[in-house]
């Protein structure tokens, strides 16, 4: 699936900001059949279109990293990859339980300086990560505990983030949960519009998150507001641009799945705003904060 690659290229070119893109993949059982094929096939295309879209960039590289959850967790790739390390793509199959938790787990382990997000292979850092969460079921593990831990997580808090439920009975609660914007979790009933959605979402974040928040480790070198991360504007770029791309009726992007109406207040006095939904989501610490946890 991989070929060679070397994560210093040409000495003499202008090094690049990395791009992450986190694609975490439901292969329980209940995404057997259609819906892993359907994925399958997805990723098998955005390859080349990352791959293209990285190689038009004069100052940003795209890598990518896929992890798998069923009974579980499981990285495809060994780190995140470079656009041009790719070759075929392996089928993911689908069987086990849905150990959501787990993925969390592991995702945040990996967002760290001592895992995927490495400054000696990122000299000029990197942008914000996008992190896709696909699923289409109810998590059989302590997901809650999971993503509690993985919200404390700068890299995770700066990120731009979406999900995609899948099928008639995904938990929207819970994937409402991991996102920020409600407006970026899209309910795909329709599997056969699955492949072109999720081909669509990832490229079109990717091409947003790559002009985005750059976050470096280096402050010496960068102005003191390089910290001052605001991903709910990559989020509200994107959601824009995929609203204009759902007004075409043969693209088939579905419209965000609605939040719960709200329960009204007790007391004549509003609720305060949940700090989920807060903006801008600011990682402002002191360096020594930033280094310890990057």
């Amino acid at each position: 699936m991989l070929n060679n690659f070397s994560f210093l290229g040409n000495a003499d070119a202008i090094p690049k900001r990395i791009c992450p893109i986190f694609l975490l993949i439901d292969t329980s059982g209940s995404m057997e059949g259609t819906r892993i094929g359907a994925i399958n096939s997805a990723i098998e295309e955005i390859i080349p279109d990352l791959r293209e879209l990285s190689n038009k960039q004069a100052d940003s590289e795209i890598r990518l990293a896929v992890l798998e959850f069923s009974s579980g967790c499981e990285w495809v790739t060994p780190r995140l990859m470079s656009m041009d390390s790719f070759d075929d793509w392996v089928p993911l199959q689908a069987n086990g339980l849905t150990d959501l938790g787990e993925a969390f787990l592991e995702l945040n382990r990996q967002l760290s300086k001592n895992g995927f997000m490495d400054r000696s292979s990122a000299t000029s850092g990197f942008y914000a990560p996008v992190i896709i969460l696909l699923s289409d079921g109810d998590p059989t593990d302590d997901w809650l505990s999971a993503l509690k831990e993985l919200q404390k997580n700068k890299w995770y808090q700066a990120s731009l983030r979406v999900a995609l439920a899948i099928g008639d009975d995904p938990n929207l609660d819970i994937l409402r949960k991991f996102i920020r914007n409600p407006e970026l979790l899209f309910h795909v009933t329709d599997i056969s519009q699955l492949k072109k959605v999720v081909r669509f979402i990832a490229v079109t974040s990717s091409q947003v998150a790559s002009t985005s928040a750059v976050i470096t480790e280096n402050t010496s070198r960068t102005p003191a507001n390089s910290k001052d991360v605001a991903p709910t504007s990559a989020e509200n770029i994107l959601n824009e641009t995929l609203r204009e791309q759902r007004t075409d009726d043969d693209f088939g992007i579905p419209s965000p799945s609605p939040s719960p109406a709200p329960v009204p207040p007790q007391n004549p006095f509003p609720a305060p705003m949940p700090s989920s939904f807060a903006e801008p989501v600011s990682v402002e610490n002191d360096d020594d904060e930033w280094d310890d946890d990057f």
